[in-house]
């Protein structure tokens, strides 16, 4: 399963990394897991979510 972080779904997807957190602070698009350190983390899944969201 691939893993991506904050800046890598930015950019596949074309939307700043800001606008994930804000996604993910609203509750619209949560990451898949987070690190121990706090770093977001997403899969397929949630570029999936993500692209329905934006189109």
């Amino acid at each position: 399963m691939s893993k991506y972080t904050v800046k890598q779904l930015s950019k596949l997807a074309g939307v700043s990394v800001r606008t994930l957190h804000h996604y993910d602070q609203i509750g619209l698009l949560k990451p898949s897991f987070r690190s121990d350190k706090g770093y977001r983390y997403y899969e397929r899944e949630q570029l999936l979510i993500l692209q329905q969201i934006l189109f």
